[in-house]
Order: structure tokens, then C-alpha cells, then sequence
């Protein structure tokens, strides 16, 4: 197992006096892993330095050990690597204190964090990471994007992981390259198969295609596992909306979100990666004592669907898709939390004033679900709760399950 370990010293200590405490620390470990790096930091100048000089993403896990306080300001910088971390912390010098304070900036982030304090519990912490990387992997290896901006609504997104930027500007060169002709051409059998075609017509529908072509683009060049797009600044610009765009990608096996919400992408992201499944991102539309209605303008088109326009614009091109009646797992991810209910899909509706795509849950206690979640947006999958609870769980998340 290969580990990088650095050390972190205060600049108001002198380095010279740890050195041997390093270097012992440095041949206890070297018996038992591939170690890399070893480097004695004072400042983000030096971690700036360190992270030029070797790649700590090749390691398997990493070693932080601040020698004293003060050390939490840089040594949290490792976050960047996003590899599953242990925080060697010794009784001296405040060393336990800096190591509490970066682990738990580190968990905020979702990096799998761990404090020890002797040699013993840091071997058996490296190893059991050594155990769950390949389920920890695809997780922290997640290559995100947001084209465009985080919709201004949306009051409570804070999202702490390395994501790529894709402004809208850069977008819309991707577009502008796609023909009309391409554009028709990508969704033509989409418009043949739908049950119903309501508002959108030729020129609506090429404008998706146009979309849906432009992102295909940036995927490939930005190497992207999945993407959220600030959906509601292209109706001005295009008088189009990526609604259609974002169900196709979803089909396809590619985790697509609307109102560039980064939070639900990485729960989309989730689902796909570990079952292979397609998560449907709704509104909480209404509720009752043992029900829940979502209702979105996209969702996968996996099934019997309509094409609409989209709900609150009346342009573009919305879908109205009918899920099917299973068991399925509602949840939410914000942060560190998670919160996960078992639900029976038991219907579809087709109201006028609503988002186009409406599903209705039965859930026992909606009411008690609704008051300890955490934001609006939910994702509606079929998998088994449980089983997603405890995933959820082992990626780093604190799960409340219903």
C-alpha cells in the first residue's frame, strides 16, 4: 500500500526540534508501506511547494501529522487530493487539538478522515482504507461540472468538492458549432416515439437537439462523469431550455441535473456509479400523510413519456414521463448529510399547473420525512433503501433513514 505523509510544523516552533521525532515516525511506517513524500510544512507556501515536487493523487491514502498547533491552516490543503486520510495526533504540543480540526474539515468534504494516536490504530486504519478503496474509489475520483451558475433559489446549496466550471460563454461556442440539421437529427426519433406531442414544435425540438449536441461535446473534452446546468439563464439567451437534453443524458447512463444544483449531480452520480440506475430530481410538489408528489420538467426518458414545454416558461421542450409502479428509495444529499426513505411509486399525475413529469409516493409519516429534510430538491431511484443507506454510509455521509 503506497502512503504519502506529511508533517506539520507551527512557525513559531523551531523544525529542527522534530526532525527526529519525524524521522522515527518515518521508519516505523516504511516497514510496513510504500511511503512517499515525508515533507516538514510551516505554511500554505510550503504545501504550494510540496504538492509541485510529487502527485499525492497517486497514493492510496495519506498521512497527515501535525507535530503542533497552529498547523490545521495548511495541512488541511491536502483536501485537494482527495485521498482517504489519517490524522496522526500525539499527546505534545497540541498536536490532538490540530488533528480534530482538519479531520473534521476533512469529513465536511467527504474525505474519509480518521484520527489516531499510536502506531497500532494507524496501521489498522490504513489497512481497513486499504479494504473499502475500490468502494471508496469511484466516489473520490468523481469528475463533476456545473455549466453556468448555481440557480439563484437555490439558498441552501453549499457543495464543497472539487467540481470543473464551464461558464456559459464557453457553452454557447459549443452550441453555435451544432447544425440545426445535427440538431433535428439527435432528437427525431425521440419526437417519433413520444405517446403525445403537445406544444413543442420543429424548431423548439432542434434547439434541444442543438443542446443536448453542445454538452455531448463538453463531456468528451472536459472528461466529465456528469454535469449540472444552470438551466434557466439559457431562456433568454436561446428562448430554449435543456430539459429534453438533461432526460436523454439520464437514459444514457449519464448523470445530468437541472438548476446547476451540485448537490443533487452528486447524488445522481452516486446511483449511477454503484447501481447503475437513473435518479429522477424533483420538487417536493405536495404532500399528505402518507404521500409525496415530485414533479420536474426532466427525467429519464426510460418510459412511456409526452413532450411539453417547459413548466414555468411555456417554451422549450419539457417531458411528462410515466414511472413505473415499484419499490424505489427517496433521498437527499446535502454537505456530510443524507437523509433516505423507502417508497412504493403507486402513480403519475397530469396536472396543468405543476412541472411536467409528476410522481406520486407513498411514504409512511410524509409529514415527520418533510420536516427533518434538508432542502427541497430530492432524487427518486429504484434501489432498495437500505442497501443505499448503508453505501451512503461508508462514502462518509451521516444517513438519517426513514
Amino acid at each position: 500500500m503506497k502512503v504519502g505523509v506529511a508533517f506539520g510544523v507551527s512557525e513559531l516552533a523551531n523544525p529542527k526540534s522534530f526532525e527526529k521525532k519525524a524521522s522515527e515516525f518515518l521508519t516505523a511506517l516504511a516497514g510496513d508501506f510504500d511511503v512517499v513524500g515525508g515533507f516538514m510544512l510551516s505554511s500554505k507556501a510550503d504545501f504550494r511547494e510540496a504538492k509541485e515536487e510529487l502527485n499525492f493523487n497517486e497514493v492510496d491514502a495519506i498521512i497527515l501529522y501535525p507535530l503542533t498547533g497552529g498547523t490545521e491552516g495548511f495541512l488541511k490543503e491536502f483536501f485537494v487530493f482527495r485521498r482517504p486520510t489519517v490524522i496522526f495526533g500525539d499527546p505534545f504540543n497540541n498536536s490532538l487539538a490540530a488533528g480534530i480540526e482538519i479531520r473534521e474539515f476533512l469529513r465536511e468534504r467527504l474525505v474519509p478522515s480518521t484520527l489516531v494516536k499510536d502506531m497500532n490504530e494507524l496501521k489498522a486504519a490504513l489497512l481497513a482504507y486499504e479494504d473499502s478503496l475500490e468502494t471508496l474509489e469511484p466516489f473520490l475520483r468523481a469528475r463533476l461540472g456545473l455549466i453556468g451558475r448555481v440557480s439563484p433559489w437555490l439558498v441552501n446549496e453549499k457543495f464543497e468538492l472539487p467540481y470543473t466550471r464551464i461558464s456559459l460563454k464557453k457553452f454557447y461556442e459549443y452550441y453555435d458549432k451544432v447544425s440545426d440539421e445535427d440538431g433535428w437529427k439527435v432528437v427525431e426519433e425521440i419526437f417519433e416515439r413520444a405517446s403525445e406531442v403537445k406544444e413543442p414544435g420543429k424548431d423548439a425540438l432542434t434547439k434541444a437537439g442543438r443542446i443536448y449536441l453542445a454538452i455531448k461535446e463538453i463531456l468528451r473534452d472536459y472528461r466529465l462523469d456528469g454535469f449540472t446546468i444552470g438551466c434557466f439563464d439559457l431562456i433568454g439567451k436561446l428562448n430554449a431550455t435543456p430539459c429534453l437534453a438533461l432526460a436523454m443524458f439520464n437514459a444514457e447512463g449519464i448523470p445530468a441535473g437541472c438548476e446547476g444544483e451540485l448537490n443533487s449531480l452528486l447524488g445522481m452520480y452516486i446511483v449511477r456509479k454503484y447501481f447503475d440506475k437513473p435518479a429522477f430530481m424533483g420538487n417536493v410538489a405536495d404532500f399528505g400523510e402518507n404521500y409525496i408528489i415530485l414533479a420536474h420538467c426532466t427525467a429519464p426518458l426510460l418510459w412511456r413519456y409526452r413532450l411539453r414545454s417547459h413548466f414555468e416558461s411555456g417554451i422549450g421542450v419539457g417531458v411528462d414521463v410515466e414511472f413505473p409502479k415499484e419499490k424505489a428509495s427517496l433521498f437527499k444529499v446535502r454537505g456530510r448529510r443524507a437523509v433516505v426513505a423507502g417508497v412504493d411509486v403507486v402513480g403519475n399525475e397530469h396536472l396543468e399547473n405543476r412541472c411536467r413529469t409528476q410522481v406520486k409516493l407513498r411514504i409512511e409519516d410524509a409529514s415527520e420525512f418533510l420536516d427533518g429534510t434538508l432542502g427541497n430538491h430530492h432524487l427518486l431511484a429504484y434501489v432498495d433503501s437500505e442497501e443505499l443507506a448503508d453505501l451512503l454510509s461508508e462514502l462518509g455521509f451521516e444517513v438519517m433513514l426513514y
